[in-house]
């Protein structure tokens, strides 16, 4: 199964920098106010506003700017050094770490905010490290 998530975006050009230029992940380009990431597991799609609100209309949903903190996307790393290699792109790329990464509940995890506020936890432990050696 792969899971696909839309988050709206103000400015595509500027997540495509972020995305794309700043954290390499591979995508054809914008396509009608939409880019589109393909990851393990995960389409992301980043909608720029007025499109997105074409979608949450159809469910009778009014969409206000995004919320710091109002949905989580949590990553699986192999790493605690590629988890802080991630980190460190996202906040040279003109997102925002908020701390430091750290050891919580048995994992070393770690936040990043893309431009738009969307947030990210990045999380290494046993299970995840075993997943990538194999």
């Amino acid at each position: 199964m792969t899971a696909i998530v839309s988050l709206p975006v103000a400015d595509p050009e500027r997540s495509l920098r972020f995305y794309r230029d700043g954290l390499g992940l591979p995508t054809p380009g914008i396509d009608e106010g939409i880019i589109v990431f393909e990851l393990p597991n995960l389409s992301l799609f980043l909608i720029e506003y007025g499109e997105y609100e074409k979608y949450t209309s159809r469910a009778g949903v009014a969409p206000g700017a995004p919320v710091a903190g109002a949905c989580v996307i949590s990553c699986a790393i192999g790493s605690k050094e590629e988890l802080d290699g991630i980190l460190g792109q996202a906040a040279a790329a003109g997102g925002s770490v908020p701390r430091p990464a750290g050891e919580y509940d048995g994992s070393y995890m770690g936040y990043f905010s893309d431009p738009d506020g969307h947030l990210w936890e990045l999380v290494v432990n046993a299970r995840t490290e075993a997943a990538a050696s194999q």
